[in-house]
């Protein structure tokens, strides 16, 4: 997907007319990817050849609306509405997700990824330990870095405001 013969692609992301910031966040973010194929560019974070299209900003649907088309149906997903589309994403902040993780709510399962139960022993899983630089030590690479507050910290309620992520990690290919 990458360098001169990257395919043109249609990417269709799901971004309200009451979302221009992140919309904008996307459309810079593709500039950049433009001239991705160069050494120069150090901002790879979008394939070159993407074509982001929003049809329910370009169509003008706010959020009101769609809360309106999930009330007509026979189910709802069921995600808090300041939580955003993953509830438990590691993207935000880790404050908010021990807020998030200790907030009652009668939708939420165990074990299932509605759970931050989950996403501790998700991590867990898949947690990659290595030599730390230098050949003192064990590094710990998990879903919020290096030697990081893992998961299952936040499943306790354990974050401080000097934490590396308490207010979001740096933003990725997801939408924000």
């Amino acid at each position: 997907m990458r360098g001169p013969d990257a395919a043109p692609h249609v990417r269709l992301l799901g971004l309200r007319a009451d979302e221009d910031r992140r919309v904008n966040r996307v459309l810079s973010r593709s500039l950049f990817a433009e001239g991705a194929t160069t050494a120069r560019c150090s901002v790879k974070t979008q394939p070159p050849g993407e074509r982001p299209y929003f049809p329910l900003h370009d169509s003008g649907f706010i959020e009101a609306d769609v809360r309106g088309f999930w009330q007509g149906r026979d189910f709802d997903l069921d995600i808090p509405p300041d939580a955003g589309n993953c509830v438990f994403c590691f993207m935000k902040g880790t404050r908010q997700l021990v807020e998030l993780g200790h907030r009652s709510d009668p939708r939420r399962r165990p074990h299932t990824p509605s759970d931050i139960g989950w996403w501790a022993d998700f991590e867990d899983r898949h947690v990659r330990l290595a030599p730390k630089r230098g050949g003192t030590g064990i590094s710990r690479f998990g879903f919020f870095g290096v030697n990081a507050r893992p998961f299952s910290d936040l499943a306790d309620g354990l974050t401080h405001k000097e934490d590396r992520y308490a207010t979001g990690t740096p933003a990725c290919d997801c939408t924000d």
